[in-house]
């Protein structure tokens, strides 16, 4: 048989397993779920991430000020339609760092079997440019659908 060649039982028996599987997804970036509104200002995210992973916030370096820096991690916090910006700071981040650099891009769905089409297809390709340029990627998910407000982020108008 070549080498490359699947036989074609394994294929269907690979089938089977994965359709029996249900709904799990195969994406590649982690993820997290804070309790957090899904319109809620990016320095919310930023602060929740720093505090689980106890990181610094808004670390000064020569040319910008990292979102969150731990032992491990230079991360960049983002909405989706600022990925572009994201990657290229993370690159910036983790070079100037040494540590390794990660993007964490909000999500507005409530867990990633709420993704609409369009958007799991555009992570994807950010997971992709990510992966190609040395960067982690990271999805932030709210656990709440309700829009910012002064008063859900605990500011006074």
């Amino acid at each position: 048989m070549h080498p490359r060649c699947t036989p074609v039982r394994t294929f269907i028996e690979g089938l089977a397993l994965f359709l029996a599987l249900g709904t799990a997804t195969a994406s590649a970036w982690e993820s997290l779920t804070f309790d957090l509104p899904s319109g809620g200002r990016e320095s919310l995210w930023r602060d929740e991430l720093a505090r689980q992973w106890n990181g610094q916030i808004e670390k000064r370096i020569e040319g910008g000020r990292i979102d969150v820096l731990t032992d491990r991690y230079a991360i960049e916090v983002e909405f989706p339609h600022k990925w572009h910006e994201g990657l290229g700071q993370s690159l910036h981040y983790a070079n100037a760092t040494g540590k390794q650099g990660m993007l964490a891009i909000i999500a507005y769905a409530q867990g990633e079997d709420n993704l609409h089409g369009r958007t799991r297809r555009k992570f994807e390709l950010i997971e992709e440019l990510c992966s190609a340029n040395g960067i982690q990627m990271l999805v932030l998910f709210p656990s709440r659908p309700e829009e910012f407000t002064h008063q859900s982020a605990g500011v006074r108008p």
